[in-house]
């Protein structure tokens, strides 16, 4: 019955992000992009190599009288159409100034990126455009991937697979239906359950203890969610409180995207992780308690539950913490040296929003706490866990079937 119950839960989150996540959404207007399409010499990015510094210094910016640096380069393409072909591309540079967009000072031999338009099959202009990261990016996941598989063998293989399926859900189903202007709390809240769902059940099967961790994971979701919903009405915030939310509102399409619902989206998904380790860690260390102490009541496992919940609840609720503040730590830099007062800054937009991201993810991830507990509680009870450890789990895996 359990396994019956688990498998139409999976089938029922899998199936309709399989089907919209093929699904590309239309441009909005594609009249309109059709014809900025003839009028604008195509615009292409690629990576090259730096043979040589032809001059650099320093000059006077003609149009804003700032001082800037200036570097020309003979470059060699690296890929693309005109891979192998030399050409030269001048790049400035506004260091420590107002007007500062980039801080890059090439050396011959780095791998850079340069932006060329290309006009009747030739390149019309080029420029560099900034250090070629695209290497060093590869080598870094290859090593994170291979550290999964080296010290979780099978389950870090899953672990990897789990990873490449969240990604595929995030990129190809919530953020093109989020841009078709679609009701952000509700693509959050079904993205949550879906890669919820797939991770547990791919990671630790078809159990009890899978069942519980989903159902704690999801009220921990839905509690943050309803508490965004309520403080982001109490505190009047818009959802422009940053330069990329002011460019989003920008944007010709039918249906605009909702900015105050794109905020309580963000909150969803960025507590999602962390509200995810503490089902999975209550539920499995309440199928370990089961497993030793077989006479265990539905009692002795929430109390544990909760116990066991107490500790992790500290260290999580920092985490969600110190990475909203991490995240932000440029801004409140600037808050700090120019001294803004206490009574000022609890007035700011900016300010209520970081509190409401941080506070609504962190009593989300509480409340998952006793969801996961008496659920965990309820499944463990009734009869006992089976199937015995597996003997190759090193001591301390908790990550077993049942």
């Amino acid at each position: 019955m359990l396994r019956l119950l688990t498998l139409i839960l999976f089938t029922f989150l899998t199936i309709p992000s399989t089907a919209l996540a093929t699904v590309t959404p239309p441009p909005a207007n594609p009249g309109d992009e059709e014809m900025m399409q003839e009028n604008i010499p195509d615009s292409v990015s690629t990576t090259a190599r730096v043979l040589e510094i032809i001059e650099e210094g320093t000059e006077l910016d003609e149009m804003t009288q700032a001082e800037r640096e200036f570097q020309h380069l003979n470059v060699e393409i690296l890929s693309g159409e005109f891979k192998g072909r030399e050409i030269e591309v001048t790049g400035y540079n506004y260091a420590d100034t107002y007007y500062a967009t980039s801080n890059f000072w090439f050396e011959e031999g780095d791998r850079i990126t340069v932006r060329f338009q290309v006009e009747n099959g030739e390149i019309a202009f080029a420029s560099p455009v900034d250090y070629a990261r695209d290497y060093p990016s590869y080598i870094l996941v290859g090593l994170f991937i291979a550290l999964l598989i080296l010290f979780g063998k099978m389950k870090g293989v899953k672990s990897v697979i789990t990873l490449g399926l969240t990604i595929f859900i995030l990129f190809k189903f919530m953020i093109p239906y989020l841009l078709e202007g679609h009701n952000p709390v509700l693509l959050a809240l079904v993205t949550g359950a879906i890669v919820t769902a797939l991770t547990f059940l791919i990671v630790s099967g078809f159990s009890r203890k899978t069942l519980a961790a989903i159902i704690g994971t999801v009220g921990g979701l839905g509690s943050a969610a309803l508490i965004s919903v309520v403080f982001m009405m109490l505190m009047n915030l818009s959802g422009f409180h940053g330069e990329e939310e002011v460019m989003l509102s920008m944007l010709e399409q039918e249906s605009p995207i909702d900015l105050s619902g794109l905020l309580l989206a963000g909150i969803i998904i960025g507590a999602l992780g962390a509200v995810m380790d503490v089902a999975i860690s209550i539920a499995s260390s309440l199928e370990e308690v089961k497993r030793n102490h077989k006479k265990a009541s539905f009692k002795e496992l929430f109390k544990s539950g909760m116990n066991i919940g107490g500790d992790i609840m500290g260290t999580m609720a920092n985490t969600l913490i110190l990475a909203y503040v991490g995240a932000s730590l440029p801004i409140l830099l600037l808050m700090y040296a120019y001294e803004y007062p206490y009574g000022e800054l609890i007035q700011m937009e900016f300010f209520g929003v970081e509190i409401l991201r941080t506070l609504a993810g962190s009593i989300g991830l509480v409340l998952a706490i006793p969801i996961t507990a008496l659920i965990s509680a309820l499944l463990l009870s009734k009869q006992e866990v089976k199937i015995k450890q597996d003997s190759t789990i090193i001591v301390g895996d908790r990550s077993t079937g049942a």
